[in-house]
This record gives structure tokens, sequence and C-alpha cells, in this order.
């Protein structure tokens, strides 16, 4: 009777209204759930009833399952059960048994498009929001239409330590109280808006069997968008580590009176030739960001690099520990990340087919439809010493100003010609090779169509991570090891050719005010481009000067 005083009191809203904002509240989840349904899937291996669930995420009918569902490494196709009552086979692509998940891809291409659920951001998930699973638990659905169960959000950003041989670890997850159960693992995590937050995969058990208790854990979704792309590609995905142990503890060294209740994550180990002892990094020294945020514990710290590709760049700050006693003043070092061994060495020809390689990069080209054409742009790289570089395109014309010389090409097949003072009559084969390229190559330089027509023929390579933010990678067809960046939604970021002139490789990473550039693996400092502006340059730029 309190209690409903209560409510009466504090609600600004009558008891009907109360209850018409719970049906509407409840019909929207009902209907969520109505929508992703057909997306949810069984997945079995081969002959065997047994098996776990997945979730197509993509029209094209790749499906997100655990790794640990598929079995082995050696593994090629499964079967998926669909909430048609069918079954169908399916291509096991890329396997990630560090963080346990694995991509397939449905064989039958009459059925495309295939029903599928977006995937969501993991990182927008508060303590206490409602969520959902489906899957197949304890295989009771034989006509493959997945159990649904409910929850809260019981925490966010979770570690939970793997395997041997450094397998299942789960560096990023999301803890529920939703019940999954064995036959869960690999289905999918929804948010209320029916988006993919997460894959379920393991449970806490205790004492009382193969049976949750309340304990659910699911692999974040935005970790998994980090290996997306080499999944789709068919790779054994590779996982970055700083290759060094580090505790969070008290200072070991107390000097000051200040510091004699410090608490901090300190170095307690430095693997052989590690990136960070070549770069200074040694035991005692206190770590105190990563990549530019705060590190407060050492789990937050695992759980930030587990989540990384190898060879992503980071940044990496500490203090290191003076001989006499206390710290010394803050350095940041920049890097990349040295690959954490899960077997893949073992694995080297997992490669998906061309075939399949192409079907993901048009995942991109549908991307890049929303994207509005535009037939010329002005593009401005800005590099130490106020050197300035502006590229501006118009249809097939081109001009490169640097410094007091011109380069521009009126038309396709037409070459460059050279000019301002002070330039030497003609271009050289590398030289012309070298801007070519870069015309054909620069994903900053089109928009739109111009885009999607450079995507042509292109296979997906894999994926990067360009300033924190997972990109995939597509091959060129052509000459010179082209590749272009491009970020989930389309839009460019990064490239990287053969320049013939530096006989090395050109690597250009940018994500907004932030800039890469990299020549055979070394950073190059300094450089920056700022976002184009995308308007039709005048004609007058790329009409030969009067004699």
């Amino acid at each position: 009777m309190l209690i409903a005083t209560l409510l009466a009191v504090l609600s600004p809203q009558s008891p009907e209204e109360d209850l018409a904002a719970v049906l509407r509240a409840e019909r929207a989840r009902v209907d969520a759930m109505a929508r992703v349904q057909p997306a949810v899937c069984s997945v079995m291996a081969k002959g065997s009833p047994g098996g776990g669930s997945g979730v197509i995420y993509d029209p094209a009918g790749f499906v997100l399952t655990n790794f640990h569902v598929v079995g082995k490494p050696e593994v090629r196709e499964m079967v998926v059960g669909l909430p048609d009552g069918n079954l169908y086979e399916a291509d096991v692509l890329g396997i990630d048994p560090g963080s346990d998940l694995a991509v397939l891809l449905i064989q039958d291409d009459s059925k495309r498009p295939w029903p599928f659920a977006k995937i969501g951001d993991s990182d927008a998930l508060l303590v206490g929001e409602t969520v959902f699973a489906m899957g197949n638990p304890f295989l009771l659905a034989t006509d493959f239409a997945p159990t649904v169960t409910w929850g809260i959000v019981s925490g966010t950003h979770r570690y939970q330590p793997g395997a041997g041989n450094r397998n299942l670890v789960y560096p990023d997850c999301i803890q529920v109280d939703v019940p999954v159960n064995p036959g869960n693992s690999g289905g999918p995590l929804f948010n209320q808006n029916g988006e993919i937050v997460g894959i379920n995969g393991r449970i806490s058990v205790r004492d009382r069997g193969r049976v949750n208790v309340g304990v659910g854990f699911a692999i974040a979704s935005n970790q998994i968008r980090n290996f997306l792309g080499d999944l789709m590609a068919g790779k054994h995905a590779e996982h970055g580590t700083l290759d060094m142990n580090a505790w969070f503890m008290k200072a070991p060294y107390e000097t000051k009176e200040a510091e004699k209740e410090r608490l901090g994550v300190f170095v307690q180990a430095v693997f052989e030739d590690s990136k960070v002892g070549e770069y200074g990094v040694a035991l005692g020294d206190e770590i105190t960001k990563f990549c530019g945020t705060r590190v407060r514990s050492a789990n937050q710290l695992a759980t930030m690099v587990g989540v990384l590709p190898t060879g992503t760049w980071v940044t990496l700050s500490f203090r290191p520990q003076l001989e006499e006693g206390g710290y010394g003043p803050e350095r940041t070092i920049e890097f990349t990340l040295s690959t954490l061994d899960t077997g893949s060495s073992r694995d080297p020809d997992r490669i998906a087919d061309d075939r399949h390689r192409r079907l993901a990069a048009n995942l991109l080209a549908r991307a890049i439809e929303k994207i509005d054409d535009a037939e010329g742009v002005d593009l401005r790289m800005l590099g130490p010493k106020d050197q300035v570089v502006r590229l501006r395109r118009l249809g097939e014309q081109l001009r490169i100003d640097k410094g007091d010389v011109a380069l521009v090409r009126t038309e396709a097949g037409s070459g460059f010609r050279i000019e301002k003072s002070g330039a030497a009559a003609e271009l050289s084969e590398e030289e012309t090779a070298k801007l070519e390229r870069i015309l054909a190559t620069n994903p900053w330089l089109r928009r739109g169509a111009g885009l999607r027509k450079l995507l042509e023929g292109g296979d997906l390579e894999g994926g990067t991570m360009v300033q924190g933010r997972p990109a995939y990678v597509i091959n060129l067809p052509g000459d010179g090891q082209r590749q272009i960046y491009l970020f989930e939604d389309g839009s460019p970021a990064g490239c990287r050719y053969r320049d013939p002139t530096q006989k090395g490789l050109v690597e250009l990473r940018v994500r907004e005010d932030a800039t890469r550039i990299v020549i055979d693996g070394e950073l190059k400092p300094g450089w920056s481009i700022l976002p184009p502006e995308y308007a039709t340059p005048s004609a007058e730029l790329f009409r030969r000067p009067a004699q």
C-alpha cells in the first residue's frame, strides 16, 4: 500500500498513462525481437546434431559465431539452420582463436539478400540497460526458431582470461544477467533497438554443472569490428601485444613523502626483443597512458591492448624509474604492436578465395552509394618546415602544386607537364608513374561514383586500424601494389602504393585531424592532411599557359 501511494505521488502521469507507456515499451521490444529473429541461426558441424548459434550481419550471408563453435582451425565448412526451417552449407572464412570469434559465409547465392541484423555500438551500453539474447540453447528448437531471453547489462569492459596457448581470451566483454546456456554460444546479444552489441560466448557455472547462474559474458561488438576485415578476408586474426607485463601496485621506491602511498601500474617484465624495450621501457617504470587514455589498472591496460590487431600504431606514455629513486618526467613513444601468437604460424594458407574477397569488397561499394558524388576536389597536405602540397582534380585532370613547381595533367593518358620556374623540362618514367599512382590510389581525390569506380575489380585484403578506428583494406587492380583503406561507412581512411622514385611503400593513414605517413614501415612525423573541399576547381587551372 505504501509503495502504491509513493508511486501515485511521484508519478506525473495517471495510472492509465503509466500502463500505456509500459505497453508501448513492451510492443517496441517485441517488434525489435520479431525484426531480428530471421537473422539468428543455429551453427553445426556437418553430420553432428550439436553446435551453437550465430547471426547474419550482412545481406550477402556473412555470419558471426564463436571460434569454439567451429571447433578447430582446420574446419572449413559448417551447417547453418535458419528460422525458415532449412539447413544451408556455409564456408568458414576467418577465425580468431585468441578472442573466440569466427566468420562464416552461407554458400547458397540464390537466397541473397539474406535477412540480417546490424552491428551496433557496444560502447554506448549503460549498466542497467535492457538487452536480449537469441540462440538455440540445449538444441530446444528443432525447427531452428531461436529462443529469446531478456535481462540487463550487469557490467561493461570486463576482462576474462583464456585457456592455454593464449586462446579464448575475452579482453573486452559485456557482463549480463540474461539467461544464456550451452547452445547459446556464438549467438547475438541485442540492444533495445535490435542491434548486435555482442556475441555470447561464456557463462559462469560455478558448482552447479553447465547451467547458467546469472553471469554471462558477450564479446563486445566494437572489439569484433576491429577484426572483421581480417575475418571476412579469411585470415587467422592476429592480436597485438606490448611484449611486457605490468601490475597495479604501490610505487616500489618511496623517495618522497607524497609518494609513499602512490599507486599505479608498473612494469614487472619486459620480453626479449620487445619494441617497448628498444624504446627505453624498463623494469619498474610506471605506465601512465595508452593511446592518450590514462592507465588506472593492469586489467584496463590489458583490455585496451587486447582489442587491437597486430601492427596497430599506438602511443605509450611512461615515467622511467630513476637510479637514485623516484621517477623521471613522462615520456611518450609511438610504435606498432607486435603479434601475440595464437597458433596462426601453423595456418598460413587460410586466405579466402577471390570470389569471397570480391564479395566482401562490395560491402564497401554499397556504403559509398550513400555518399554524394563530386566532380572535383581540392586537397591540401601540410608538412614540416611549412611545406604545403596542394592537389586539385577535375575529372581526369590533376594539378599538384609543391613549392614553386606545378605538375599538371589535362586529360587521361596525356602525361604530366611542368609549370613555373626552376623545373626540369621533362619528368622521368619513375616520376610519371608515381604521379599516376597518386591519382589512381589517393581516396580523397574521389567521392561517390568516382570512388566506387576506383573499387571496381578490387578485393578485400583484410583490416587495419586508423587512429583507433577500424578500416577495411581493399586491393586495387593494376601495378604498384595499390591499396585503399575505407572506414565502415565508405569514407576514406588511407591508402598505400609503391613509390617508384623512393623505391618504397608509401602509406597514408588519416582520421579527422590526425595523420600518419609511413614509408617502408618508418613513421614520417609532422605531416597533416586537411579535410578535402569537394568543389569543382576552375578549368583554367589545367590549361597550358600562353607561350
